[in-house]
């Protein structure tokens, strides 16, 4: 979304830097949620049983994983093919992709406990 000829909308600016925080809130509410309904239902079977708990969360990770590198190719491409004269365009696209990256390191760091940890332990 571009409002002129090389200057990027805020609204589009504001949703680039805002939506690798949202996949990671997503992740962390997903793959937490996931784990304490299955340790409350004890592993009783069905969607929510204890060996399903590191599938859905390696899941959910390759899946955020996925979303945020192409985010960060997606900014660093937009940020050497922006030609506007300032460098506010350009910081937006550079802030996404670093935002996206240490999103991306907090996603993995949050599944990290999946090795060394027993579920419902």
């Amino acid at each position: 979304m571009m409002d002129a000829p090389g200057r990027m909308a805020p609204k589009a600016a504001t949703w680039r830097l805002c939506l690798a925080p949202l996949i990671w809130a997503a992740h962390f509410l997903a793959i937490y949620a996931f784990t304490a309904l299955a340790c409350a239902r004890k592993g009783t079977g069905g969607w929510f049983d204890l060996a399903s708990v590191p599938w859905f969360i390696g899941g959910a990770t390759l899946l955020a994983a996925a979303i945020l590198l192409v985010t960060i190719a997606v900014a660093i491409r937009a940020g050497r093919r922006d030609t506007s004269s300032t460098g506010a365009s350009t910081f937006v696209h550079w802030l996404t992709a670093a935002i996206a990256a240490l999103v991306l390191l907090a996603v993995v760091w949050e599944t990290l406990p999946l090795i060394w940890v027993p579920v419902c332990g």
